[in-house]
């Protein structure tokens, strides 16, 4: 089945297990070609770290752990990030798929300018900073990791809003943002970010993006992932 628009899903928040359960499920979906391509915005309702796929966790902290702070380890690889303060987005496309580059620099920038477009439309200057992240004012506020499965990209990245949360959570080796809040003298509305966003990948990618929701053999397969995978301490951290 070939899929001439995109979706656009807004999920609004949920935990890091099950974040990371839907990005997978949507994957094994596009790789059967029974959704669309997809461009799924959205953020955490709890602190939360997300640690590379080949991420090793052995000197973690013995509290990580026990379960005290969540954590979970996502499909894509790079360092470790601490969500809480911020915006999310997955995009998820088969690789056969000639409008993102098959070149991994390449894609960086090209799924890069949707983010970038979509700050600029808040008044943001921002500016790609290879290979994986965006910058504003000279400090990153966005980055980005991907992974290739199944004939698919998957490309997660996320954009700091603000840190009044994220300075609660245990200090552990993870990627640091500077917050959009830092950078734009106040807070900003997480919901104007996420329809900017959604903007910005239209315009950026020139891609039909149709608003849609998660379609109910996503949500089971996710559930599956969920209680079969992404809340398992062995998946987490015995991938070392």
């Amino acid at each position: 089945m070939l899929f001439a628009e995109w979706r656009l899903i807004f999920t609004g928040p949920a935990d890091g297990y099950v974040n990371m359960a839907i990005d997978e499920a949507t994957l094994v979906l596009v790789g059967e070609q029974r959704v669309p391509p997809t461009v799924r915005i959205y953020h955490w309702d709890a602190l939360c770290y997300t640690l590379g796929y080949l991420q090793d966790t052995s000197n973690w902290a013995p509290t990580v752990q026990s379960g005290e702070v969540m954590c979970v380890r996502r499909l894509t690889g790079g360092q470790a990030c601490l969500h809480g303060g911020d915006l999310s987005y997955s995009l998820i496309v088969s690789m056969t798929d000639t409008l993102i580059p098959s070149n991994v620099l390449a894609s960086y920038e090209r799924i890069s300018a949707g983010v970038i477009e979509g700050l600029r439309l808040l008044g943001i200057d921002a500016r790609y900073a290879p290979p994986t992240e965006v910058q504003a004012d000279g400090r990153i506020i966005a980055t980005a990791a991907q992974a290739r499965r199944q004939g698919v990209l998957l490309h997660q990245g996320t954009i700091s809003l603000g840190s009044h949360e994220v300075e609660k959570a245990p200090v552990l080796p993870c990627r640091t943002l500077t917050p959009l809040s830092d950078v734009m003298g106040g807070e900003i509305d997480i919901n104007d970010v996420a329809k900017a966003l959604g903007m910005g990948f239209r315009r950026a990618l020139g891609v039909d993006l149709s608003r849609s929701v998660l379609f109910a053999k996503e949500k089971r397969l996710a559930r599956q992932l969920l209680r079969g995978k992404y809340m398992r301490p062995e998946w987490t951290f015995a991938r070392q």
